[in-house]
């Protein structure tokens, strides 16, 4: 029988397209239009095209721009694409190709390593207006970003940037299990200094605080930096309610680690009138005293007290009656 015939050999792969090389309009690197991407990633070929993007012709830009935007998502969370979708994020040309990026994936890429970076980057970079319309799409995922080692950044830089009512809302419904984490307090603090400087109502977020045993919250390792926030930007109705927590408890905060911070601030919020109480109660008490004396933390708050009685007996007093 006759030989079967050899299986024809397999039809060769398809040449890949040749990179155009293109002269920087104000220097002399070329950049290889067609390998983009594949430069992106490298760590030297990033560096080049931080460092030539911005400086191309309106025409290479758009070239560029065009080639990259398919791959700008996945770049976002390269080890060195990101360097490079950050320096993109400040120049205005290239930010309606990135906001479509991005679309969809803000909450991936805020708590990613790197995607967070250039997530920051973006916010920052863009008008308030623009940038507030980006983080919409991070509604009720606010807590989930803020529990997040990198995410909690990203909101810290969204609300800084947008002022969205909405971050301010979640904070406030969720204080107290984020307060008494690490990266949420970290939140908390930024998004309620940030409202507070704004003129922002951040009430309910300070009655959260008011309302979780603020006493057991200003001795906790995390939730004491929510509390002292709360003491220095709360309504002056709520400052005096957390006051009324604390002062009674004082002697046992001030030999806390944590507490002793909070104790400190609550001594510089408190009015004269509660410093002299508070003499009356420890100052004059040799117990107390000693205590205070004898702590490696409550000899802070004991040389705090002591200021704010100097200043309080140098104010000036109204002139006898009569």
């Amino acid at each position: 029988a006759p030989a079967p015939a050899p299986a024809p050999a397999p039809a060769p792969a398809p040449a890949p397209a040749p990179a155009v090389a293109a002269e920087s309009s104000r220097g002399s690197t070329k950049v290889a239009f067609g390998q983009l991407a594949a430069l992106a990633m490298d760590p030297k070929g990033s560096r080049m095209l931080q460092a030539e993007m911005p400086r191309m012709s309106r025409s290479q830009f758009a070239r560029a721009r065009t080639e990259l935007a398919p791959h700008l998502y996945a770049l976002s969370k390269h080890t060195f694409g990101n360097y490079l979708v950050s320096r993109l994020a400040t120049i205005e040309a290239m930010q309606d190709a990135i906001a479509g990026a991005f679309r969809g994936h803000l909450l991936e890429l805020m708590c990613h390593a790197q995607g967070s970076r250039v997530v920051q980057a973006f916010l920052s970079a863009l008008p308030a207006p623009i940038a507030l319309k980006c983080v919409m799409e991070l509604q009720g995922d606010v807590v989930e970003s803020a529990l997040d080692t990198h995410g909690s950044w990203g909101i810290c830089i969204a609300f800084e940037h947008t002022r969205a009512q909405f971050i301010l809302d979640e904070v406030a419904e969720n204080v107290r299990e984020l307060a008494i984490q690490q990266h949420g307090c970290r939140v908390v603090q930024s998004v309620l200094q940030d409202a507070a400087k704004a003129g922002m109502d951040v009430r309910a977020a300070v009655s959260g605080i008011i309302s979780s045993d603020v006493l057991l919250l200003a001795s906790h390792r995390f939730a004491n930096y929510a509390v002292q926030v709360a003491l220095r930007q709360g309504p002056a109705d709520q400052r005096q309610a957390i006051l009324g927590e604390l002062l009674p408890g004082l002697l046992k905060l001030s030999s806390n680690k944590h507490g002793s911070n909070v104790a400190e601030v609550v001594l510089a919020t408190a009015s004269s009138e509660q410093i002299s109480q508070l003499t009356d109660v420890i100052v004059a008490r040799d117990e107390a005293l000693a205590q205070l004396m004898s702590d490696a933390f409550g000899n802070y708050v004991l040389q705090t007290l002591l200021r704010r009685i100097d200043d309080h007996e140098r104010l000036p007093r109204p002139p006898p009656k009569g």
